[in-house]
C-alpha cells in the first residue's frame, strides 16, 4: 500500500468508540486519541463526532480505517433484512438440521437458537452434481425464474446460494446468480463458490445465509458513514476490518461481509502483536477488556492461531477468524447473585447505557468497574483523561446493597467481584494456551483495553507468567492496530487427495489455480500484483478422522511427503500423540494474500520524555484486605528511564495500569511498559 500521510482509524465498542488520528510531521508520526461514548442505536454517530473533534480538514485524509460491532450486532440482535437461501433439492433442512448436536448436554429443555433465515424462505432447487464435479442432474432455469418471481413478491432484499457440491463445480451457482441478479436488480445475490468454496453443507450453508442476511445492512452502514465523510470534503478510501486481523476495501465488502463478524478483537491482537514485536517479543497472549468482555488469544512466532470452527448466536461461520476466546469479563460486567445465593460476575453487561453506577447514567447494579472504584484503582478526576468523571458515592452505595445481601463487608466484596472476573479470565487464557498444547509460562501477556493493565498482573501471576506488557495507547490499541494492519483476503478450496497419491506438480497445480485467481481480485480492488505476497496452507486429516488441522508453510511444500512429516508433528503438538504409518489426507488448500502497510514511522516511534522527575500522588487502595498507600503516576509524564515499584498505579487517558507489590514496571522506548515479576 502506497505511504498515507494523514489518516484515522474508528473502532466501535460495546461502551466506547475509540478514535486515533495519525499525521505525518517533519518525518515522524504524530497520533492523536480520543474516546467518545459509542452510540448503539446509530453507531456511525460517535465515529464523526470523535472525527470532528480530532479532525480540521478533511480534503487530504488518505484513509478512514474501520472496525465496527454493526455486522456482529445485527446477527445477535436479529436485526438483518428478509433473506432467502437457495438449496439444492433434498437439503431445505440443513439450517435447522445442523450438527444434530447440543451444545449443552444435561439440559432436558434444550433448544437451538432458530436459523438466520427460516425455513420457509430456503427454496429446493432441481440440480445435482457429485463430490467429483459431475453433473448428476441439470440446473433448470425456469425454476430459478419462478422463484425469483416469488421472491419479488417477497420483497426480499437479499438471496443467498447453496449448492451441494459446488466448491467441485461452480456453473449451477454462477448461472443461478446471473438469473437473480437480472430479476432482483435491487437484491444483493451471494453464492457459496465466491466466498467460500469448501466442503461441509451445514458450514458452507451457514456462512452463506449470514453473508445474505447482514449484507445489506453492513453495505448501508458503510454507504451512510462514507456519505458522512465526503460530506466534509473526505476523499480518500474507507478500509473494513477483518474476524482474520486484516483489513478489505469497501469495495470488496459485499463478498467478505462475513468476515467482518467478531472482527473488533482481531485489530487489537494486530496491534498487540506490532508493538511486542517492536521490542523483539514473538510469543505473546494477548488479553483484551473492554467494558463487556475480556478477549484471550495466543500468538506464535508473530502469528495469531486462526480458527475456522467458529459460531455466532449458535450459528456456524467458516470463514478464517482469529482464534479468541471470549468472557463476559469486562468492566461492566454485573455481579449477581444465582439461584443458590452464590456471588457471580457476568456476562450480562450494564453496557454503554445506563452503565456502571459509578458512571452516573442511571446504572444501578454493582459492576467490575463500580468494585474498582471503590476499591480506589480508578480515581473519578483522572477516568478517561477527566472527560467522564465518576460518582464514586454510587460505587459505594450498589457494592454497601451487595454486601448486605451476602452478609459480608463491602471491602470484602469489592475484593471478590474482582477476584471472581479474573479468575474468569484465567480459564480463557488456559483454553487458548493449555489446552492447544502451549505452556503459558513461556509467553508473555500483553494487555490492553481500558481494564487490561489494572488485571493483567494478577491473572500472569496466577498462570506463572512473569512478563506482562502494557503498550503505548493500551486503550485504545483495537484503532491502533487498525493503523498497523495489512490488508489480508483469505481463499479456500476443497480437493481431498491422499499424501501417498498427490504428487509436487498436483500440490503446484492446486495453488497456482487459487494463487491466479486471488491475484485477479486484489488487483480489481485496486492493489498492484507485484505488491502481493501470498502465504499458503493446507488442512489435513489422518484418513478416517473427520477433522483437520491446518498446516501453514512459507512456500508451496516440497512434496506431499514433507506435508505429512509436518502433520504428524502438529498432531503429536496438539493432542499428544500421532500415529506416522497412517496415511495423511489433504482436505483443503489455503492461501492469504497480504498487502503489506507502509508502517516504516510507527515502527521506528520513540517515546519523549517531557521530564527528567518522577510525578507522583499517593492514594489509598483495597489490596488483601487492607487499605494500604499507593502511588499514582502520569504514564505520559514518565521520565525515559522509569522503572516503578509495585504497589503502583499507572494513569492513562485511555487506560490504568496496577503493578502489584513484587512487580516492576520498567518504560520501553515506545513508550510501552514492561511489568516484571521479581524473585522472592
Amino acid at each position: 500500500m502506497e505511504h498515507v500521510k494523514r489518516k484515522f482509524a474508528a473502532e466501535i465498542g460495546g461502551t466506547f468508540t475509540d478514535i486515533i488520528y495519525f499525521q505525518e510531521k517533519d518525518g515522524r508520526s504524530v497520533l492523536e486519541t480520543l474516546k467518545v461514548a459509542s452510540t448503539p442505536a446509530q453507531p456511525e454517530q460517535a465515529v464523526i463526532e470523535g472525527a470532528d473533534k480530532l479532525i480540521p480538514e478533511w480534503s487530504d485524509m488518505g484513509e478512514m480505517l474501520h472496525g465496527s460491532t454493526v455486522a456482529t450486532n445485527a446477527v445477535l440482535e436479529r436485526k438483518g433484512v428478509k433473506s432467502a437461501l437457495l438449496v439444492t433439492e433434498g437439503f431445505a433442512d440443513v439450517l435447522e438440521i445442523q450438527r444434530g448436536d447440543k451444545e449443552n448436554v444435561y439440559d432436558l429443555f434444550y433448544q437451538r437458537r432458530k436459523p438466520i433465515i427460516p425455513r420457509n424462505m430456503v427454496y429446493p432447487v432441481t440440480e445435482r452434481v457429485t463430490a467429483d464435479g459431475d453433473v448428476l442432474k441439470a440446473l433448470e432455469e425456469d425454476q430459478i425464474r419462478s422463484i425469483a418471481q416469488e421472491l419479488k413478491r417477497e420483497d426480499v432484499k437479499s438471496v443467498g446460494i447453496c449448492y451441494l457440491h459446488s466448491y467441485a463445480f461452480a456453473d449451477h451457482e454462477a448461472r443461478t446468480k446471473e438469473i437473480l441478479e437480472k430479476e432482483l436488480p435491487n437484491a444483493i445475490i451471494t453464492a457459496s463458490y465466491e466466498i467460500l468454496p469448501q466442503f461441509r453443507e451445514y458450514e458452507r450453508s451457514s456462512t452463506v445465509a449470514i453473508t445474505s442476511y447482514i449484507a445489506p445492512v453492513m453495505v448501508n452502514y458503510i454507504e451512510k458513514l462514507y456519505g458522512d465523510l465526503k460530506h466534509r470534503n473526505f476523499k480518500g478510501e474507507i478500509f473494513i476490518t477483518q474476524s482474520n486481523g486484516g483489513i478489505i476495501p469497501m469495495g470488496a465488502l459485499r463478498k467478505e461481509v462475513a468476515r467482518t463478524l467478531l472482527s473488533g478483537p482481531a485489530a487489537g491482537v494486530t496491534g498487540a502483536a506490532f508493538m511486542a514485536r517492536q521490542l523483539g517479543i514473538h510469543n505473546i497472549i494477548t488479553l483484551d477488556i473492554g467494558g463487556t468482555s475480556a478477549d484471550v488469544c495466543l500468538v506464535n512466532n508473530g502469528e495469531p492461531l486462526v480458527s475456522t470452527e467458529n459460531k455466532i448466536d449458535g450459528s456456524a461461520i467458516a470463514v478464517p477468524m482469529l482464534d479468541i476466546v471470549t468472557v463476559g469479563a469486562g468492566g461492566g460486567s454485573i455481579a449477581w447473585l444465582d439461584n443458590g445465593g452464590m456471588l457471580q460476575v457476568g456476562p450480562r453487561s450494564a453496557g454503554a447505557i445506563p452503565g456502571p453506577a459509578c458512571y452516573d447514567r442511571g446504572g444501578d447494579q454493582p459492576t467490575v468497574s463500580d468494585a474498582l472504584a471503590y476499591r480506589g484503582f480508578i480515581r473519578p478526576e483522572h477516568f478517561a483523561g477527566g472527560n467522564y468523571p465518576l460518582n464514586v458515592e454510587n460505587a459505594r452505595h450498589v457494592m454497601a446493597e451487595l454486601a448486605d445481601q451476602v452478609h459480608a463487608s463491602p471491602d470484602e466484596v469489592a475484593e471478590a467481584v474482582i477476584r471472581i472476573m479474573e479468575a474468569n479470565t484465567m480459564q480463557a487464557v488456559r483454553l487458548v494456551s493449555t489446552e492447544r498444547g502451549y505452556d503459558a509460562r513461556q509467553y508473555t501477556m500483553v494487555a490492553f483495553g481500558g481494564g487490561g493493565g489494572l488485571h493483567a498482573a494478577n491473572i500472569a501471576q496466577e498462570l506463572g507468567i512473569t512478563n506482562v506488557l502494557v503498550p503505548c495507547y493500551a486503550g485504545i490499541l483495537s484503532s491502533f492496530g487498525l493503523l498497523v494492519a495489512d490488508v489480508i483476503r483469505d481463499y479456500v478450496q476443497t480437493h481431498v487427495t491422499r499424501c501417498t497419491d498427490t504428487t509436487p506438480e498436483m500440490l503446484r497445480e492446486q495453488f497456482s489455480q487459487i494463487q491466479e485467481h486471488a491475484a485477479d481480485n486484489m488487483v480489481s480492488y485496486g492493489f498492484d500484483r507485484e505488491k502481493i505476497i501470498f502465504k499458503y496452507a493446507v488442512d489435513a486429516r489422518y484418513l478416517g478422522q473427520a477433522f483437520e488441522l491446518q498446516l501453514d508453510f512459507d512456500e508451496i511444500p516440497e512434496s506431499a511427503g514433507k506435508l505429512a512429516e509436518v502433520f504428524h508433528e502438529k498432531h503429536l503438538a496438539r493432542y499428544g500423540c500421532n500415529s506416522p504409518d497412517n496415511d495423511v489426507e489433504i482436505v483443503n488448500y489455503r492461501l492469504k494474500t497480504v498487502i503489506p502497510q507502509d508502517n516504516q514511522l510507527l515502527e521506528s516511534m520513540k517515546y519523549n520524555a517531557k521530564t527528567d522527575r518522577y510525578d507522583t500522588t499517593c492514594s489509598k487502595v483495597l489490596v488483601d484486605g487492607e487499605w494500604i498507600d499507593c502511588d499514582f503516576y502520569t504514564w505520559s509524564n514518565l521520565p525515559q528511564d522509569a522503572r516503578i515499584q509495585g504497589p503502583a498505579v499507572v494513569e492513562d487517558d485511555t487506560t490504568t495500569c496496577f503493578i502489584p507489590k513484587n512487580w516492576i514496571g520498567l518504560l520501553q522506548d515506545n513508550g510501552s511498559l514492561l511489568l516484571k515479576r521479581e524473585e522472592n
